[in-house]
């Protein structure tokens, strides 16, 4: 077993049944947003948005109210609910930016190195959503506050 032994941790309603889920406290409901995830010897983790008060049942990723892309055995997914889409010729970059135009109903994966999107999401949110992360195993670091980049507002 991977991480914290789920029995050992006392009963929360706040805390997902599966995997390591960490949700951002604030919420977004309008504009562009950015930030970035350093990925660190992680082989499973997933990075996206969920909305603001999803079931912690499941794992983001797994139902309509969450948007995410999945690294996994080496390759990268779209994931909403529950449904894979392979993303071909990403690579395995160590640092990707996530771009959430909330109004153009977007989620775009970025490639920091090259400043330019990876895929975008286009989706219907449903109400205020809120950074979303699930990881496996390894380590992610986020970087918040940032402004989106110049060259990819209103992408």
């Amino acid at each position: 077993m991977l991480g914290i032994d789920p029995t050992k941790v006392p009963q929360n309603p706040e805390r997902f049944r599966e995997w390591a889920v960490v949700l951002g406290d604030t919420a977004v409901s309008s504009g562009q947003h950015y930030w970035e995830v350093t990925v660190k010897r992680s082989q499973q983790f997933r990075i996206g948005v969920a909305d603001v008060d999803i079931s912690r049942e499941g794992c983001i990723g797994h139902d309509d109210r969450s948007w995410v892309f999945a690294y996994s055995h080496h390759r990268w997914y779209v994931m909403l609910a529950n449904e894979t889409t392979p993303i071909r010729n990403v690579g395995n970059p160590e640092r990707v930016g996530l771009l959430l135009d909330y109004e153009g109903r977007k989620l775009s994966l970025v490639d920091v190195g090259k400043q330019v999107l990876i895929h975008t999401l286009a989706t219907e949110f449903q109400g205020p959503v809120v950074p979303a992360f699930a990881l496996w195993d390894g380590e992610l670091l986020t970087h918040s506050g940032m402004d989106v980049p110049k060259n990819l507002r209103d992408s």
